[in-house]
């Protein structure tokens, strides 16, 4: 990662845990305090109309053991930490903390003493985590990083773009269960002279019974409820038509059917935006390993708002 200037450091390299141990280690005897001072922030969170990204229990240590590859919970509980085969003491605990792991919240400040951070660049998910972790931040550094959040946005490729353009749709239009979507494209098949017409014949129809409705009423009131209801039935059988119109606009074209698949598959996978669902690995192997430079020359990085490129 030469080329972005970026540094990677693998956290389970021994000479990184043999150091993160030191910090570890300093954590262990704090956590009958911190726990509680995490479980008030939860409830400030919740009070303010958030919610707690991460669920600190009682019992919660911050920590999980790692042994034979395998990384396995640790609780706190009467004084000492629980884990799957054995407790621990917190001197027996701190003996081992080069074979411990930091939770979620625990993870940032572990990270931030080991290599002290400007500012933090995360998703809502990592910012949602920051806002609990500041009472490890404040406890254990005495500091906080500026948290920034990334850019967010998902990528088209030139099929995608262009069927949008066809379609006369948004991303937002996108953003449903598959088979509404494919009902909208079924709508926009139907041919514009066709639409116009159902759509003056509802507002003919509308308007000539809401006329005779209220006539009726004058006529005999008794009449006014008979006419409301059968408006509202044909009003009903009309939209039912149009809907049947669409649909056999769809169903007489299956590359409609296929192009609304292939729109969702890729903005909205089984409803989750793109960048929650597919890693960059399908994208780097379809449009090259340069993929990330090319994004980087595109987007706004103080863009606050969710972008949408063509690649």
């Amino acid at each position: 990662m030469n080329e972005f200037g970026l540094l990677h450091l693998d956290p389970l390299e021994p000479d990184v845990r043999e150091i993160a141990g030191g910090f570890l280690g300093d954590t262990i005897p704090r956590v009958p305090d911190l726990v509680p001072g995490l479980r008030r922030r939860d409830k400030e969170l919740i009070d303010a109309g958030y919610h707690a990204q991460v669920l600190v229990e009682e019992d919660t240590s911050l920590f999980f053991l790692l042994s034979e590859g395998k990384r396995t919970a640790i609780r706190w509980k009467d004084g000492r930490f629980v884990g799957k085969d054995r407790s621990y003491t917190p001197s027996e605990l701190l003996a081992i903390a080069n074979q411990l792991s930091p939770n979620a919240l625990l993870r940032p400040v572990m990270q931030d003493y080991l290599l002290p951070t400007a500012a933090y660049v995360g998703g809502p998910a990592e910012i949602a985590y920051l806002a609990q972790s500041q009472v490890l931040y404040e406890n254990l550094l005495g500091r906080m990083p500026v948290v920034f959040p990334r850019n967010s946005f998902t990528l088209l490729d030139t099929r995608a773009a262009k069927l949008l353009d066809r379609y006369r749709l948004n991303i937002p239009d996108l953003l449903e269960h598959q088979e509404k979507v494919k009902s909208c494209i079924a709508a926009k098949l139907v041919p514009p002279d066709l639409t116009d017409e159902f759509a003056a014949l509802r507002s003919g129809i509308s308007s000539s019974l809401s006329k005779l409705r209220s006539r009726l009423a004058h006529f005999d009131p008794t009449l006014e409820a008979a006419a409301k209801k059968s408006a509202a039935k044909i009003i009903y059988q009309i939209d039912k038509l149009g809907r049947k119109t669409a649909r056999q606009s769809i169903e007489r074209d299956e590359r409609a059917a296929r192009d609304a698949t292939y729109l969702t598959n890729l903005v909205y996978p089984h409803r989750h935006l793109q960048e929650r669902f597919y890693s960059i690995v399908p994208f780097l192997a379809k449009y090259g390993l340069d993929l990330p430079k090319r994004l980087l020359n595109q987007i706004q990085l103080a863009c606050p708002d969710h972008m949408i490129r063509t690649i």
